[in-house]
């Protein structure tokens, strides 16, 4: 018989306590008795033909069969199959991994003259063993016993467990009634404010205005500014134009005074020449006494020369009309300049207010934090580049103003010529 080893739930009846007995069908009966005889705790015998089982009887039948009447005569030297054969008991055959709660089940499910007949093992290497009933009913019993206790145990750890979980949550409802009375009184004061809180909401609200106040100015000053900015560029486009135009008139001008220069010399050739003539005339008369042949053709001379000096006071009286209309343009081309530039001043003064009204709101709220060094806005430098142009124009103006009067020379230079032209008329003969 084996040795039995600490039972476990999942314990199968290989691990249990067996017996080994195994006869042929041809061994007497006699020699199985005396096998009983030798070994009481044997439960039973397995009888085998050419290593198949053919069954299996155990002590308990043995002795019933054998205690009858003339049964040992009848059996005893007889092979055991005889016997087998009488009695007719299906074995209950099973293999080494069956566990003990199942074996114990099937066992019980058998015929109840059956159940406590022994079990027939098979082991894994083939061999056969023999396990009594009451073997395997105390195992389970034992496992059972280690089970409950095993149980009784958990139930102990958990009530000891429940306990723990009830002083923990006896905790937790006093940390809940603690925290309810904190956000009561937490809930009471939020809704009565402290003097701090009542001042920074005050102070909150004066930030709201002043920030509605700074995006206000800050849509004026946009809009201040990219109106003077577009008026800027403008003016200056406008300024430029005028510029180029001024040049133009300008080069113009020159161009005829360069040709009344030349008029001019001519008109002074032709003085001198007159004045020649003049001399000559006068000779020729004191030479030649009345005869006026030779008189005749220095005046018809003096007549040509006339004639085209009058023709070149008509080109300088072209030429200064045309001379008058150009420097009209250059005086209307200067004014318009003025005109713009002062627009455009009237447009940077009102973003300089604009700068100055958010400088006047800065100061109210004493805010110190300015650089040691602020720079010069950039109204007042657009404003001082207008004044500037504005002189500039002015001294335009005024060359213009000399301009006109040199005209005017011009025109009495014109009239001195035309005089002089009637007066040469006057002498012809």
């Amino acid at each position: 018989m084996s040795n039995q080893t600490q039972l476990t739930p999942d314990f199968t009846i290989g691990h249990l306590p067996y017996h080994q007995f195994q006869v042929s069908a041809a061994t007497p009966a006699q020699v199985v008795a005396d096998k009983f005889e030798q070994e009481p705790d044997l439960p039973g015998v397995i009888i085998t033909h050419e290593s198949q089982v053919l069954g299996m009887i155990s002590r308990v039948k043995f002795r019933e069969q054998m205690s009858l009447p003339d049964r040992v005569e009848l059996y005893g030297q007889h092979p055991i199959r005889a016997l087998l054969d009488s009695i007719r008991i299906p074995p209950l055959l099973m293999e080494e991994n069956w566990k003990v709660e199942d074996a114990v089940q099937a066992s019980l499910n058998r015929h109840k003259d059956l159940i406590y007949e022994p079990i027939i093992v098979i082991m894994e290497n083939q061999t056969l063993r023999l396990l009594d009933v009451q073997t395997l009913v105390i195992s389970q019993s034992k496992i059972l016993g280690q089970a409950h206790k095993l149980i009784h145990k958990y139930r102990v750890e958990r009530q000891k467990y429940q306990a723990l979980i009830k002083q923990e949550k006896a905790k937790v409802d006093e940390c809940n009634e603690l925290l309810k009375s904190q956000q009561r009184q937490a809930k009471k004061s939020h809704n009565t404010p402290s003097p701090q809180e009542v001042v920074l909401v005050r102070q909150a609200e004066e930030i709201a205005q002043m920030n509605q106040r700074f995006v206000k100015i800050a849509k004026l000053i946009s809009s201040e500014g990219r109106q003077a900015f577009q008026a800027t560029f403008q003016g200056a486009n406008s300024i430029c134009n005028n510029t180029d135009k001024i040049l133009g008139v300008g080069k113009a001008i020159a161009n005829d005074l360069e040709t009344v220069n030349r008029t001019s010399r001519t008109i002074r050739e032709a003085i001198e020449q007159v004045r020649h003539l003049a001399v000559q005339v006068a000779v020729v008369t004191n030479q030649m006494g009345n005869q006026p042949t030779g008189l005749s053709q220095v005046s018809l001379e003096i007549g040509r020369l006339a004639s085209k000096t009058f023709e070149l006071g008509t080109q300088m009286e072209q030429i200064g009309s045309r001379f008058k209309l150009r420097v009209h343009e250059l005086s209307e081309a200067a004014r318009a300049g003025a005109n713009v530039a002062r627009s455009v001043t009237i447009k940077i003064d009102r973003a300089e207010m604009a700068l100055l009204e958010l400088e006047e709101l800065i100061a109210e709220k004493d805010f110190h934090a300015l650089p040691p060094t602020i720079p010069e806005p950039l109204g007042v430098r657009k404003r001082v580049t207008a004044d500037s142009l504005v002189k500039e124009i002015e001294h335009a103006e005024v060359g213009v103003s000399e301009l006109e009067d040199i005209v005017k020379q011009q025109d009495s230079s014109q009239y001195l010529i035309q005089k002089i032209q009637q007066a040469l008329k006057s002498k012809k003969p």
